[in-house]
């Protein structure tokens, strides 16, 4: 966990903007489909249509769940995007098969969107003889990966919400960027301020290592998957051959520190219908 002489410039900018999210609340549970949207259902059937409608093998045995979760996961669908937008259509067009009364609510919501990301490893001048690394920030796509053309679609690797800008320093390994690890690097004389911290998924919520490191005094926060945490052991290799992550492999996801839409903090946008 000691200061490492290198030195990592990276940037990272995304874009915030409104964008009309289709959302929907769902109150079935059965049918186990999952997505951004929600659906608002009329009142004029009984509860107990519903009741029986989930319970009965038309929409809950496991032919009907199997095709309603492939139908939902062949490819990804973040929120504001066209693909979202056509798992909104497809639930919709399944309530509506079943004559549940129900309809599509748009909200403007604050989202985030890569632009451009770079992270690159240099040396220090002393050691300048070293070409720099540039990362590809991209999780490869390997041969015979049944989902390939899906892994085209999904968005680069970007931490949502993240602030933007380039930031350029040395290097702290921080272990989980937790409260007692930033602790344990100030008993050990490790100084973070001005630098770069390193840390690995797991532990606590990503956006708590991020928030973390800037209670530290660093200027930026690179987190990545470490494989004992999420690539297995032994000879089992990884997706698609195993269930483990390979090793160009990173979690995403938001590091906002609030429930529902920025714009709206503290209540989740659907509350508002």
């Amino acid at each position: 966990m000691k200061k490492q002489w290198s030195e990592s410039h990276s940037h990272n900018y995304t874009e915030s903007k409104y964008s009309m999210v289709k959302t929907s609340i769902v109150s079935f549970l059965a049918i186990g489909i999952a997505t951004s949207f929600s659906f608002v259902f009329s009142s004029s059937p009984p509860k107990s249509y519903y009741h029986s409608l989930y319970k009965s093998n038309s929409i809950s045995d496991n032919a009907s769940i199997s095709h309603d979760l492939y139908m939902l996961t062949r490819r990804p669908h973040a929120a504001g995007t066209e693909a979202n937008a056509q798992a909104a259509a497809y639930v919709l067009s399944t309530l509506a098969s079943f004559s549940i009364n129900s309809h599509i609510v748009s909200y403007d919501v604050s989202l985030t969107y890569p632009i451009s990301r770079s992270l690159v490893l240099t040396q220090p001048e002393q050691a300048s003889e070293q070409l720099p690394v540039v990362f590809d920030l991209r999780q490869e796509i390997y041969d015979g990966d049944p989902y390939a053309d899906a892994a085209r679609e999904v968005l680069p690797s970007f931490h949502a919400y993240a602030k933007s800008g380039t930031v350029r320093g040395a290097v702290v390994y921080a272990n989980y960027g937790r409260v007692e690890d930033f602790k344990r690097l100030k008993e050990m004389g490790v100084n973070v301020r001005e630098s770069i911290v390193l840390a690995r998924y797991g532990k606590i919520y990503r956006g708590d290592i991020v928030n973390n490191a800037f209670e530290a005094g660093a200027i930026g926060a690179i987190v990545y998957t470490d494989k004992k945490d999420y690539g297995g052991g032994g000879d089992e290799g990884w997706f698609p051959e195993a269930k483990w992550m390979p090793p160009s492999g990173v979690q995403v996801g938001s590091v906002y520190d609030g429930a529902g839409d920025p714009s709206t903090p503290g209540m989740a946008e659907y509350s508002r219908m």
